[in-house]
């Protein structure tokens, strides 16, 4: 999950350094995307209230209608593709010739700075909240809590914990692809110049084997993704098509995204297919394309396969998407986009844990059948998703502004002294 600022921060730390470092760097901005990443971020949001008031039935937009809400988690996929082109764009140049020890260890700095604050407080904040509900004598909460352990803390500490230790989310759930993002990172410097380096042929090769690599998850790798036996009913399926590996494998979801990011820098770069891309129209076509392959539940692969060209989209730009992506409160959306990602599920654990503690289950209840099919009041469903999606961005300009920002500068300054 980037930010615009990242170019701002980059800048600011380099004008301090040599000139050389300083020069490999672009300043200008390309605003576009920061709504992008803003309104991927609202959608995966809906897609995690749908989730945890329906568990899946269907609670903003009923499932015989579509099914396509419950395919908006391949919005994280988005963000593991725009995060290999704003890399590319930002810190590109600085690996071009090669990864030095000064440069590497920059670019570590700035990356910490830029993601682990804010993961930080909110891995603290659920430790003490599910601590405080046990002291309290509150039941577990399985699909929340079941992995949660003093080895997950380490890990997530570590942002190790999507790396196969688990076999379900910990902690912050939606902070595994934080984790694996960080290693893609790690990797990043050190495939600047080969990539560089390759033909047109050679980069659109690389592009497609991405795509193999998606067909490998989603027919390979899904098998192998294991659910703990409380929470069977979360195990996804080969006939899914889908490549929904987070806890488990998600390092290699991300990898695959964040390279094709990667290429598709590459062809922005040469103003590849920039006629037909440059273009609102365009845009929105390939928007709606992409829902209605969810609301069709065709393969992700397929899916995903419309992202790098709405991403294309918005980095070429045009005068209609300038003018709207423009718009104060899109850019601000974007700007909070990474706290509204990682605030809004310690949200509604704290939501669960009260509601949980209000109502606590039955112990002596013994279920005889499968549960009825809920019936939702859909006027009453969405004030409820406005009312929290309020809420969220409150918390997430707040933190964006006393957390996000003032460590980030912190760590950043004192890398320079």
């Amino acid at each position: 999950m980037e930010n615009s600022t990242i170019l701002q921060n980059f800048s600011v730390q380099t004008a301090s350094n040599d000139v050389s470092t300083k020069n490999a760097i672009r300043t200008t901005y390309l605003n576009n995307l920061t709504p992008l990443r803003g309104i991927a971020a609202l959608l995966t949001v809906l897609y995690h209230i749908d989730l945890m008031f329906g568990a899946g039935d269907g609670f903003l937009i009923p499932t015989a209608l579509t099914k396509g809400m419950g395919r908006m988690y391949l919005m994280v996929d988005f963000f593991f593709i725009l995060s290999g082109f704003i890399m590319c764009y930002v810190y590109g140049k600085l690996f071009h010739e090669g990864v030095s020890g000064a440069n590497f260890k920059k670019f570590t700095i700035a990356r910490f700075a830029r993601v682990y604050p804010l993961h930080l407080i909110t891995l603290l904040y659920l430790v003490v909240l599910f601590f405080v509900a046990a002291r309290m004598g509150q039941p577990e909460i399985p699909i929340l809590q079941i992995a949660n352990t003093p080895f997950s803390i380490l890990t997530n500490l570590l942002l190790l914990h999507s790396m196969n230790f688990h076999q379900w989310f910990s902690w912050n759930h939606a902070s595994w692809s934080i984790s694996t993002e960080w290693w893609a990172y790690m990797v990043f410097p050190f495939l600047v110049k080969p990539f560089t380096n390759l033909s047109a042929m050679g980069k659109g090769v690389v592009a497609f084997l991405c795509f193999v690599g998606y067909l490998a998850i989603t027919f390979f790798i899904i098998p192998l993704v294991v659910v703990p036996a409380p929470i069977f009913f979360a195990q996804t399926h080969l006939s899914d098509f889908s490549i929904n590996v987070a806890y488990q494998f998600g390092y290699l979801r991300c990898l695959f995204g964040f390279i094709l990011g990667m290429m598709m820098y590459e062809g922005y770069k040469t103003e590849w297919c920039k006629k037909h891309l440059s273009n609102g129209y365009m845009m929105v076509a390939l928007f709606l394309g992409m829902l209605l392959s969810m609301h069709l539940i065709l393969p992700d692969v397929i899916t995903v396969s419309f992202m790098p060209f709405i991403l294309l989209c918005g980095a070429y730009g045009s005068k209609n998407i300038d003018r709207v992506f423009a718009l104060k409160p899109l850019q601000r959306l974007g700007d909070w986009s990474f706290s509204i990602y990682l605030v809004h599920q310690p949200l509604f654990f704290t939501i669960g844990v009260i509601r949980t503690y209000l109502t606590p289950p039955d112990p002596n209840f013994k279920p005889t059948g499968p549960p009825p099919p809920p019936h939702f009041n859909y006027l009453e469903n969405w004030l409820i998703a406005f009312s929290l999606l309020g809420i969220i961005l409150i918390l997430a300009s707040l933190t964006y502004r006393f957390w996000e920002k003032p460590t980030r500068a912190w760590i950043n300054g004192k890398s320079l002294t």
